[in-house]
């Protein structure tokens, strides 16, 4: 194998790839990054940790067809760390010879005939989704992800596609986040529960004006993002009926400027975490006389009484939640006011944009005495 390539190609489809490197040790060749040549003056680089495989497709000069693995752990770093200079790569055996100017590396290798295969999948049932959507879709669903691997069904989104429309769940069971997106083309009906990272990763791929191809198979997703191509295996199991668990109706309904109800939470938040021993990072709020209040006593810390205006429908209550529930959804809410649908101490509250009506977060209140 011996090709040509600039070091700006190289280290482009190197961090994309890497992405996909496996961090554990159960197998090393999972811990390398595969080189090969194409027919068309490409060079192909794929990893996988057996649940998400990458692969980029960079323009090279071919002189000799072939196939390596290189190890990400120094690979990567060295060819970042180049000069800007034309590289020249060739293998002898399982080793690679990187020649830069007047000067060259060797970095030993593994047979590419050890390396996993990546699936392959057709297009035919497939969707578009432009970049811009999908990335801001992933953004505002990802923070209710859960992150405990022994419940697998809460760490994935569920990805419901019915015709032009396409809804991303998630719920870590403290809270729901759900968005929705109309796509130009869909298809007739497809409900699949992808991994939390995985979409995660697709959404640092993504350059806003691309469009992103979906395909699904069986047990397996693959995101097409111009040169790269992400397969990752779906998430078996039974999502919880999230419309259930979302009420119909509220008795209070309290409309907030975003930014100023971010501030309020984030600084009381700075006491919440220490007011009486309090591990759950308790805020409690009441909304009366067009106003929330927040009073916060810690005394470790001092104290802190919030008051700011706030348009109020229904019942004055008082109600208490995890602070940081509330500072993940106020960042990611796309619009200068939303709405906090109440209906009780106990029930759970809905946070909503004012001008919008395609995205909902679902928050438990926290029970105080």
């Amino acid at each position: 194998m011996k090709f040509q390539c600039d070091k700006s190609n190289l280290v482009q489809g190197v961090q994309i790839v890497q992405r996909a490197v496996s961090t554990k040790n159960t197998m090393p060749i999972l811990g390398g990054i595969l080189l090969e040549t194409t027919d068309n003056d490409e060079i192909v680089l794929k990893a996988t940790d057996l649940e998400m495989g990458i692969k980029c497709s960079i323009k090279a000069d071919i002189i000799e067809p072939g196939s390596i693995v290189l190890p990400s752990k120094y690979f990567s770093e060295l060819v970042r760390k180049l000069p800007d200079l034309p590289i020249t790569f060739e293998t002898n055996q399982n080793a690679a010879n990187i020649i830069y100017g007047d000067s060259q590396v060797v970095i030993n290798g593994f047979d590419p005939e050890e390396f996993p295969i990546l699936p392959s999948l057709s297009d035919t049932d497939a969707v578009n989704v432009p970049g811009d959507l999908l990335k801001h879709m992933i953004r505002q669903v990802s923070v209710a992800v859960s992150k405990d691997e022994s419940r697998p069904v809460f760490t994935g989104i569920l990805t419901e596609i019915n015709e032009n429309q396409l809804r991303l769940v998630s719920t870590d069971t403290h809270r729901l986040s759900c968005r929705t997106g109309v796509l130009e083309k869909g298809l007739s009906s497809r409900l699949e529960i992808i991994p939390g990272k995985t979409l995660t990763e697709v959404s640092r791929l993504i350059n806003d004006e691309e469009s992103i191809t979906i395909s699904f198979d069986k047990n397996q997703v693959l995101f097409k993002i111009d040169n790269i191509s992400l397969i990752s295996r779906l998430i078996e199991g039974q999502f919880p009926d999230y419309k259930q668990v979302i009420p119909k109706e509220y008795s209070t309904k309290v409309r907030l400027e975003t930014k100023t109800f971010l501030q309020v939470v984030e600084r009381a938040s700075l006491l919440a975490g220490d007011e009486g021993g309090n591990k759950a990072n308790v805020i409690k709020i009441s909304f009366s006389e067009n106003s929330l209040i927040i009073n916060m006593n810690s005394p470790d810390v001092g104290k802190l009484h919030e008051k700011v205006p706030a348009y109020i429908e229904g019942e004055e209550i008082k109600i208490a939640f995890n602070s940081k529930y509330l500072i993940d959804v106020l960042k990611v809410v796309d619009d200068e006011e939303v709405y906090l649908e109440l209906s009780g101490t106990l029930s759970p509250g809905i946070i909503k944009p004012v001008t919008k009506d395609n995205y909902l977060y679902l928050i438990l209140p926290i029970r105080t005495v």
